[in-house]
């Protein structure tokens, strides 16, 4: 997991919170990251046919996922992989500002969502991009990402590059990867910021006004 710091939060958090902000950031995550691997294996089933699975009380622990060729318990999807390159983008844009002053672009989160599109169409790092998480082999796996996202980042780039996705998609693709957003408040303690910039970062993949400000309102 990326470190979090006081200088890659900003001098917005008082030096006695970095510790507990730290230690929500985390938990944040990771609730989600257990919360998708709960839910994975019967993402698509009806109510009525997880109930003839796993009894009335619902999904209680761990069942078997199969994604390709890797079959096994607690296997995360891509909303918990998107999410992890969304807190890069983060980090990514808020280093940028301290280090050059260019001011916090969610265009760097459009470059993140590229790398998390590498891990989707190739078996391995490849070089040919830079980043700690990118580098990470175990993320080289389809785990039924939504055909929006693919085709969206797949279209983008050159000159698009930064730019809403060409398409009317408002599904919950951009949803599911926003919680990150909501956590940049040492850094900006503004709800607009976090609402912004997550409806935008929603917008490189997804062209309908209601996904990008359902991913804001989540944010």
């Amino acid at each position: 997991m990326p470190r979090i710091t006081r200088s890659a939060v900003g001098a917005g958090c008082d030096s006695a919170l970095v510790i507990d902000y730290a230690s929500r950031v985390r938990g944040c995550l990771l609730g989600g990251a257990i919360g998708d691997a709960l839910g994975a294996p019967v993402e698509f089933m009806s109510a009525v046919q997880v109930e003839s699975l796993v009894g009335g009380s619902g999904v209680r622990d761990f069942l078997p996922a199969q994604f390709g060729s890797i079959k096994s318990r607690g296997l995360i999807t891509d909303d918990t992989q998107m999410t992890l390159f969304t807190v890069d983008g983060i980090i990514r844009a808020i280093s940028r500002e301290r280090t050059k002053g260019l001011g916090f672009t969610a265009g760097v989160l459009h470059h993140a969502y590229l790398r998390w599109l590498d891990t989707q169409q190739l078996p391995e790092p490849s070089g040919l991009r830079d980043g700690w998480l990118q580098s990470e082999h175990w993320l080289y796996s389809r785990r039924a990402p939504g055909n929006t996202c693919l085709s969206a980042l797949t279209a983008s780039g050159g000159d698009s590059f930064g730019d809403p996705a060409v398409n009317d998609s408002k599904g919950c693709g951009g949803v599911m990867r926003s919680a990150p957003f909501g956590l940049v408040t040492c850094y900006e303690p503004s709800d607009r910021f976090a609402y912004e910039m997550a409806a935008t970062a929603a917008g490189y993949t997804h062209g309908h006004p209601t996904g990008q400000h359902a991913s804001g309102a989540l944010a």
